[in-house]
């Protein structure tokens, strides 16, 4: 019986402390994509011939990041 409640104090106490935790997280600001966007683009990091599917991604997001800068660019008169 110790053991049960021990185990359920725990989970409760772990279950508090994610909470707080996430809360303090939702509530920080947070940078506007464009911004982490462009960033991106001006750093590339190096490519590696081992990690050929990292790199795809990679570069599948930046031809898609550099769409959306075209549409809006397109967009404004």
């Amino acid at each position: 019986m110790k053991m049960f409640l021990l185990l359920v104090l725990s989970l409760t106490a772990l279950f508090v402390w994610q909470r707080h935790n996430s809360s303090d997280a939702a509530s920080e600001t947070k940078p506007p994509i464009a911004a982490t966007a462009v960033v991106a683009v001006t750093t590339p990091r190096p490519v590696s011939e081992h990690n050929w599917a990292k790199h795809s991604l990679d570069r599948t997001h930046e031809v898609m990041d550099q769409a959306h800068q075209s549409r809006q660019q397109g967009e404004q008169p």
